[in-house]
């Protein structure tokens, strides 16, 4: 219980700094979908797929091994001033080599974004760091506060730059350069600097060792671009740009999912990582799995209940058909949260290694589905591979981890979840009205039914926590 009460405290935080700020894709997607034409999203859907695959190259993902490093250092604000130093040394010197490449190279290939583009991928290295950094001091206000006011601030400019003054897609580009600038500065004024960049030489045997436990996650990060973003070019390759607005509608809906799943992925990863190994915590583990994989699957069945008239009600009618996509992806982003709750345990033993190896398999799946059948399926295809390249490194992560991280798992449960989906999935492109409201029926039931002492317990802690948290502040 009281595992439990400290992961909900975290998730609780994690919660109000990352959902506004992530959920801002979903919740403006009505207003993209009427002032954007489906070659403006589907050419921003690839500014931001592109800014996905270098920014972890130009970081080497330091600021992965930046927070493992300094959630050891705890209190020893020497070393912990030390690491910060050492990762901002190794991030702008890597950074500082790659602008001055791209700035010769827009002598040379023209592209109407450029400026934007590099201001945005910029930010994208720097406030990922500066926020891992926040985490591994357990700065997690600061971090919620951050994740404010880049929501407020983004939405702000939106709104102003698309809807007032129809600026199109020079707004979305716009409003993410001034909401991250804003937001660095924040975290920049809220952080102590003292003895980061003073008295402070360069131990190489530390930075080494950081590198080699933060080199395995680029490759991971280029897997789950291939999973998650390469579908983007394919389909334009294979189909056409509109074809990618399309599916960047599609993909906009389960990103909601992963958005939760992510605070509470944070907020397993602080405590995964930081507790020590023995029975108890095992039993924790593996029970805390298990009615993680109850709430994913009942939920996704439930989503996938209502795809259609997720999109029908809240997207622009020229974009209806990005509903039949829906199923599969959200099928997906469930494994996908599976494959991340393992992945812990390599973090926890420091074999980063075998992340990079389980995520290119499953980069390879669906890279290899997507090539194979866009052409006779469509956009099935992606969707499909997704489903599959998740599933994928999520068994292979279970079997690798088993040696070092063991937690059990109710597979009879998992399968037959899984099962009831994927047959969701395909009842529902039958679109018949009557068959739907049974569907959205009997899927909304089992979520209550099998997840309801889990919602009790969560509603009990969380009223318990404001409380106190309320408490506290008066």
């Amino acid at each position: 219980m009281g595992q439990g009460k400290s992961i909900l405290k975290n998730t609780l935080i994690y919660a109000v700094g990352n959902f506004g700020s992530k959920a801002l894709t979903f919740l403006l997607l009505p207003l993209y979908s009427f002032y954007l034409t489906k070659d403006e999203f589907g050419t921003y859907d690839l500014i931001i797929v592109s800014i996905n695959l270098l920014a972890p190259i130009i970081t080497l993902q330091t600021s992965e091994a930046i927070y493992r490093w300094l959630l050891e250092a705890k209190e020893d604000t020497a070393r912990q001033a030390r690491i910060i130093f050492h990762g901002f040394v190794i991030i702008t010197g890597i950074a500082a080599a790659f602008f001055v490449i791209y700035y010769i190279l827009t002598f040379f290939i023209s592209f109407q974004y450029t400026g934007y583009f590099a201001f945005m991928l910029l930010i994208s290295c720097y406030l990922p760091f500066l926020q891992k950094i926040l985490r591994g001091l357990g700065k997690t206000k600061v971090f919620a506060a951050s994740g404010i006011l880049y929501t407020l601030t983004f939405l702000g400019c939106t709104v102003l730059f698309l809807s007032v003054l129809d600026m199109g897609l020079e707004s979305l580009l716009m409003a993410s350069v001034i909401s991250g600038m804003i937001t660095i500065t924040y975290v920049v004024f809220n952080l102590s600097w003292k003895g980061v960049f003073s008295n402070h030489h360069l131990n190489s045997s530390e930075m080494k060792e950081m590198v080699v436990y933060s080199l395995p996650l680029v490759p991971n990060a280029v897997s789950w671009w291939l999973i998650n973003a390469a579908d983007k070019y394919l389909i334009v390759l294979l189909l056409n740009i509109q074809a990618n607005g399309i599916y960047a509608v599609s993909t906009r809906f389960p990103a909601v999912v992963t958005l939760v799943n992510s605070i509470f992925l944070l907020a397993w990863q602080d405590h995964g990582i930081s507790v020590k190994d023995d029975k108890e915590n095992t039993a924790f583990f593996s029970k805390l799995f298990d009615k993680f994989i109850t709430l994913e699957l009942t939920l996704v069945i439930f989503l996938i209940s209502i795809s259609y008239y997720l999109v029908r009600f809240l997207i622009d009618p020229v974009y209806l058909e990005a509903w039949k996509y829906l199923p599969f992806l959200f099928i997906g982003v469930a494994f996908q949260a599976f494959a991340s709750y393992v992945g812990v345990g390599y973090q926890r033993a420091k074999r980063t290694k075998h992340i990079f190896t389980t995520s290119l398999a499953g980069g390879i799946v669906n890279i290899m589905i997507s090539l194979l059948l866009l052409k006779h399926i469509g956009l099935y295809a992606p969707a499909v591979g997704t489903f599959f390249s998740f599933l994928v490194m999520y068994v292979l992560r279970k079997i690798q981890t088993d040696h070092f991280f063991k937690i059990e798992v109710n597979n009879v449960k998992l399968v037959a979840l899984t099962s009831v989906a994927i047959i969701f999935a395909f009842l529902t492109q039958l679109t018949n009205l009557y068959l739907d409201l049974f569907l959205i029926g009997s899927s909304f039931f089992g979520l209550i039914f099998l997840n309801k002492k889990l919602l009790h317990d969560l509603f009990t802690l969380s009223r318990k926590q404001l409380s106190k948290t309320k408490n506290n502040n008066g």
